[in-house]
């Protein structure tokens, strides 16, 4: 099975759920390991990471060799999925590994380039590519991996309730109660406790 993508380039979302795809060809649907070490090196910005910690944040219940083939495994259906989208952005260099983010859309990065934008157009959009939480639905039952993801959804949702703020405070000054009142509700709905997200 396969999927298709109808946009101008290709893009990873990982906002709401997960897609990977491309207009320039079928991009191959990807097992859950998979996903997650594409994740994973997506929000490193390019960092490269080392076969051994990705192996023990994704197989770390697996023996090191089974951890080892299972990696491999992994890494060569993200290669194939990435170069079916357009070339080589999985990068390999003796031990380590990464994903180069040149020319792909990734909805992580255009959303936290908006919001740290202090027009209202600017915050808008923002709040338009957040379609949701960080890998939404996604559970992998590897601890180092879900420690992870609760750390980088938290944060990413703390930036999407200082964008509502900003908002909140702009359409208040404005006289805009409406959309005040609209925008303050949904940032209760992110946080409806006012927890302060902080690192694990």
């Amino acid at each position: 099975m396969a999927v298709a993508d109808s946009m101008a380039h290709p893009h990873l979302c990982l906002l709401g759920g997960f897609d990977f795809a491309s207009d320039a060809a079928t991009v191959p649907l990807l097992g859950r390991k998979a996903r997650a070490m594409m994740a994973y090196l997506a929000l490193q910005s390019g960092r490269s990471q080392s076969r051994e910690k990705l192996a023990s944040l994704l197989w770390g219940c697996n023996s090191e060799s089974q951890a080892r083939t299972n990696l491999r495994q992994a890494l060569s259906a993200v290669r194939k999925a990435t170069h079916a989208s357009g070339g080589g952005r999985f990068l390999t260099e003796g031990d380590t590994i990464s994903l180069n983010l040149d020319d792909l859309d990734f909805d992580v990065a255009r959303f936290e380039a908006l919001a740290a934008g202090s027009a209202p157009e600017q915050l808008e959009q923002a709040l338009a590519v957040y379609r949701g939480d960080l890998l939404e639905g996604f559970d992998l039952k590897e601890e180092p991996f879900e420690d992870w993801l609760r750390f980088e959804r938290e944060r990413l949702r703390a930036i999407a309730i200082t964008v509502l703020d900003k908002l909140v405070a702009y359409h208040s000054a404005t006289s805009d109660l409406v959309q005040a009142c609209g925008r303050l509700r949904a940032c209760w709905l992110l946080n409806p406790c006012g927890k302060t997200f902080t690192a694990p």
